[in-house]
C-alpha cells in the first residue's frame, strides 16, 4: 500500500532526461516507483498529462527570520519551492547573543530592506546559539526544507558588536568567531555566508560588518571547512573581491565556492560574462567554483523615503524623516550633484540614469491616476521637465507615497541568455524573504519555465527542470533532492507547460505588526509536495503538519557540474 500515487504524469526526472509519462508512487516521503505503477494507495491523483517535476531548490534566500513567525516560508511553496537555503551573504539572525539581539535585526532590517518594526514584532527569540536557533526551527515545524548558512557578520556583531563594522578582528576575536564557525557546522551549517560587496549597509548606513574583514580572516573561515565532510561558501561579491579570491577560498576550504550576484549590467556588458568565464576557468583547473544567477529582470519598487538602492549613490541621504528629505530634495544643489552622479563611471551604481526603466507603479493623488505604467522619462519628456526634477517633484507632491519601480539590471535578455545556458550557473538569487515591500523574485523558476523554455525556447524543458533541481542539490551536497529517482525524498511540482508563469506584484499586508510585502501567483501551478505532503493546491497553502525538514547532513564528494565541459573547452 502507497501513501500517493500520481498517475498520467509527464515526470522529469530532474537530471535533464526526457520525459517519461506514467506514474508515480510515494511511500513513507520518499519516491517508491516511477513508470507503470500497479498497486493501490491511501490517495491516487490524475495528473491528466501534466508536468510532474521536482520541487525546485531555492538557493539565494533570507527567510532566517520569517521562519520563526511563518512555517510556510511564504510564498515559497506557492511558487513551487520545496527547499529553501538561509543565511545567504552572511546575513543570518544566529548566534544572538542579548547584548546584540537589537543590533543584529536592525542591520538584517537595513542590509535587506526589511521592516524593523515586522521584525522585532515577529522574531520567535527564544534562542541564543546557531544549534538553538536550529533547534527553535524544528520545534516550530517548516514547510519547505532548511538548509541553514552560518552567517559571517552575524559572528562578527556577536563577537565585536558595533565595532565589527568598524575595523578588523583581532587574533583572539578571530580566534572566537572560528570556534562559533565550528559550533554551527556541528549544529548542521551546509557552509558559510558572507559578503564584501560594497553595497551593503547596516543600521545607520555604515558597512556590514565582513565588509571590514581582512582576507586573513576569511581564510581562516574557510579552513574550518576543511575539518568537515562538506560545506559550501557562499560570498557575494563586489569590486574588492571576486573569482580569484574565491578560488583561493575553495582551494583551502576543499569545498565549493559560490559567487554572487551574476546579473547583466547594460552599461558593462562585459562585466558578468568575464565573471562567469573566470569560474569556467577554475572548474577546468578542477576547483569548483560556480556563480549564481538570476533568469529575471531585476526590479525594484519602493517610495522615496525608502529608496533602497539609490542610498548607496551619494549624496542620496540615509534618513527617512519626511521634513528633513523635503529639504535636501527641493535643494538645488542636491539635485545637480546627484546628477553627477549618475553620469559618474563607478562600477557599483547599478542606476545609471535611465529613467526610461522607472515606470510610476502607484500614485496618491486622483489627478495622478493616469501616471501610473508610464515611465518618468515619458512623463518628463512629455512635460519638457528633467526626468530627475520631475521625479523628485512628484514624489514630494505625493507626500513620498508615490511607488516607483526601478528596472536595473538583466534588462538585455541576449546578454542574460549568455550567462543562464552556462552550467556552472546555478539560477537562483530569488533573495526570497527579503525587500519584502521592493520585489518578490521568489517565482523565478516558474519565469523560466515559462518565458526562457515556452517563450524564447532557450531551453527544452527537463533541462530548464535540472537547472534549478539536481543542478544546486550537487552543488550544495543536498541528498537525495532534486531528482524524482526510486529512493530520492518526493519533493514536487505538478503544473502545466503551457500556462506556467508568474504574475505581477500584489502589495499585502500580512508580515507582523501589518507590515507590506509585495506577492506573485504561479498560474499553471497545480500542486507542491514537501516530502511526499502537499502544502499548496494550486491557490492556497493546505493545513497539514509541516512536512519540511531542517537538513543537517550534506553529503561531502566534490560536485562535478560543469567540470567535464569546462576542462574540454579549456583544453
Amino acid at each position: 500500500m502507497y501513501d500517493l500515487i500520481i498517475r498520467n504524469a509527464r515526470i522529469a526526472d530532474g537530471l535533464g532526461n526526457a520525459l517519461v509519462t506514467g506514474d508515480l508512487a510515494v511511500k513513507d516521503g520518499r519516491v517508491a516507483a516511477v513508470g507503470r505503477v500497479t498497486g493501490a494507495a491511501k490517495e491516487t491523483l490524475d495528473a491528466e498529462g501534466q508536468v510532474l517535476a521536482p520541487g525546485v531548490i531555492d538557493l539565494h534566500t533570507h527567510y532566517d527570520a520569517q521562519l520563526t513567525w511563518d512555517q510556510t516560508a511564504s510564498p515559497a511553496g506557492a511558487l513551487g519551492v520545496t527547499t529553501v537555503v538561509v543565511g545567504n551573504c552572511g546575513f543570518g539572525i544566529a548566534p544572538a547573543p542579548a547584548a546584540h539581539r537589537d543590533a543584529i535585526l536592525a542591520n538584517l532590517a537595513e542590509v535587506e530592506g526589511m521592516s524593523l518594526t515586522s521584525l522585532m514584532a515577529g522574531v520567535d527569540t527564544n534562542y541564543e546559539s546557531f544549534a538553538e536557533y536550529m533547534a527553535l526551527l524544528k520545534r516550530k515545524g517548516v514547510y519547505p526544507n532548511v538548509a541553514v548558512l552560518a552567517s559571517h557578520t552575524v559572528f562578527r556583531t556577536a563577537v565585536m558588536g558595533d565595532e565589527g563594522s568598524t575595523r578588523p578582528s583581532t587574533p583572539d576575536e578571530l580566534a572566537r568567531m572560528v570556534a562559533l564557525f565550528r559550533e554551527a557546522m556541528d549544529a548542521g551549517a551546509v557552509g558559510l555566508g558572507s559578503s564584501s560587496n560594497e553595497n551593503h549597509r547596516g543600521a545607520g548606513g555604515v558597512p556590514i560588518a565582513s565588509r571590514l574583514a581582512d582576507d586573513d580572516e576569511f581564510r581562516a573561515l574557510a579552513a574550518v571547512m576543511a575539518d568537515y565532510d562538506h560545506g559550501v561558501f557562499m560570498a557575494t561579491f563586489g569590486e574588492k573581491h571576486g573569482i580569484p579570491f574565491l578560488e583561493d577560498l575553495t582551494k583551502i576550504s576543499g569545498r565549493p565556492g559560490c559567487y554572487a550576484p551574476l546579473f547583466h549590467f547594460a552599461h558593462q556588458p562585459d562585466r558578468a560574462r568575464n565573471i562567469m568565464r573566470a569560474a569556467a576557468a577554475a572548474r577546468a583547473r578542477g576547483l569548483p567554483v560556480y556563480t549564481q544567477g538570476s533568469c529575471q529582470p531585476l526590479s525594484l519598487s519602493f517610495t522615496l523615503d525608502r529608496a533602497y538602492i539609490l542610498k548607496a549613490m551619494a549624496p542620496w541621504p540615509a534618513t527617512e524623516d519626511h521634513a528633513e528629505l523635503r529639504r535636501i530634495f527641493a535643494d538645488p544643489a542636491f539635485r545637480d550633484a546627484f546628477r553627477e552622479t549618475l553620469a559618474s563611471s563607478d562600477t557599483q551604481h547599478v542606476f545609471k540614469g535611465r529613467w526610461d526603466w522607472v515606470p510610476i507603479t502607484i500614485t496618491a493623488l486622483a489627478k495622478n491616476a493616469g501616471l501610473e505604467g508610464r515611465t518618468v522619462a515619458e512623463v518628463a519628456a512629455e512635460r519638457g521637465e528633467d526626468p530627475l526634477d520631475f521625479f523628485l517633484d512628484l514624489s514630494l507632491e505625493e507626500d513620498f507615497r508615490t511607488k516607483f519601480t526601478f528596472f536595473i539590471l538583466n534588462m538585455d535578455e541576449d546578454g542574460v541568455a549568455e550567462l543562464l545556458v552556462n552550467d556552472g550557473t546555478l539560477i537562483s538569487l530569488s533573495d526570497a524573504g527579503a525587500h519584502n515591500s521592493l520585489l518578490c523574485d521568489a517565482g523565478y523558476a516558474m519565469y523560466l519555465f515559462g518565458h526562457w523554455v515556452r517563450e524564447r525556447g532557450l531551453f527544452d524543458l527537463p533541462l530548464a527542470i535540472r537547472k534549478v533541481t539536481s543542478d544546486p542539490a550537487d552543488v550544495y551536497g543536498i541528498i537525495d533532492r532534486g531528482r524524482l529517482t526510486p529512493g530520492a525524498w518526493a519533493d514536487m511540482i505538478l503544473f502545466d507547460p503551457e500556462t506556467i508563469s508568474i504574475t505581477k506584484m500584489e502589495r499585502h499586508f500580512d508580515l507582523p505588526a501589518k507590515g507590506e510585502r509585495l506577492l506573485r501567483r504561479a498560474p499553471g501551478l497545480k500542486g507542491t509536495w514537501v516530502n511526499g505532503v502537499r502544502v499548496f493546491d494550486g491557490e492556497d497553502y493546505l493545513k497539514v503538519p509541516a512536512p519540511g525538514q531542517v537538513l543537517t547532513k550534506f553529503a561531502g564528494s566534490q560536485p562535478t557540474l560543469g567540470m567535464g565541459r569546462d576542462r574540454a573547452a579549456a583544453e
